[in-house]
């Protein structure tokens, strides 16, 4: 098993939730939102690092919480390198990486802070099929799109205008996985080029590379809306109780 490292993005603000701070520092099921996932993978022997980029403000998570301390593993690095956007973070951190000494070629799994619900079981099974291919530019998580997809009508923006078809569409989730260099590369190429980037797969894409699709897990939701935040608190708490009682 190669060293595989993980990059989590972690200086949004959060606005559409519409709360008082960047919405990974809100306290869910107990704890910042931000540690679950960081949790997560610091429960797998197989990584060998967690960076976290965060802006120089939000370095410090609300003391007024519970259990709202970073983790004080040594293969934890928490890192100022928050960009404008969440490509500027992604690119700022790996930048970080390599500085440090970590290897070009190393596999760096990108995770959302706001996709609390991961489980390692999805972690390994993307880890799994990426390494065992050995002439692929890396994959992601992803869920094939079960909803009927609608187009709103340009005229009235409130009303439907037409549904498109489904076949072969999925809805990306992460980690998304990649060599450092080269996702790197990919990002800076876009960013330089005004291309907007949503997910690092995009811009792998965009590099000429076409990452595997790994089916994800329903759980795996970015957390955006109050609604989101309400499930996954449920999800999470539900969780936390039957570990406890087993």
């Amino acid at each position: 098993m190669p060293k595989l490292h993980v990059l989590i993005p972690c200086a949004g603000t959060g606005s559409r939730m519409g709360l008082n701070q960047p919405k990974q520092f809100e306290s869910l099921a107990g704890q910042p939102m931000a540690l679950h996932a960081i949790n997560t993978f610091l429960s797998m022997p197989e990584i060998a690092s967690v960076w976290v980029g965060v802006s120089e403000e939000n370095k410090e998570l609300p003391q007024e919480l519970p259990k709202a301390s970073w983790p004080k593993d040594s293969r934890f690095n928490l890192s100022t390198t928050g960009g404008a956007t969440r490509a500027d973070t992604v690119v700022n951190t790996l930048k970080a990486m390599a500085k440090s000494g970590i290897d070009q070629d190393a596999w760096v799994l990108v995770h959302d802070a706001a996709r609390p619900g991961l489980t390692v079981e999805a972690a390994r099974r993307l880890i799994q099929a990426v390494t065992e291919h050995v002439y692929v530019s890396g994959g992601i998580l992803a869920m094939p799109m079960a909803d009927t997809l609608k187009l709103i009508s340009p005229q009235n923006p409130e009303c439907i205008g037409k549904t498109l078809p489904r076949d072969g569409l999925w809805l990306a989730q992460t980690p998304q996985m990649f060599r450092l260099m080269a996702l790197t590369e990919a990002l800076e190429a876009a960013i330089n080029n005004k291309f907007e980037v949503t997910d690092e797969a995009s811009a792998m894409e965009r590099a000429g590379c076409e990452p595997l699709l790994v089916p994800g897990e329903w759980r795996n939701i970015k957390v955006t809306y109050p609604q989101d935040w309400a499930l996954m608190d449920q999800i999470l708490t539900h969780h936390s109780q039957k570990k406890e009682n087993q």
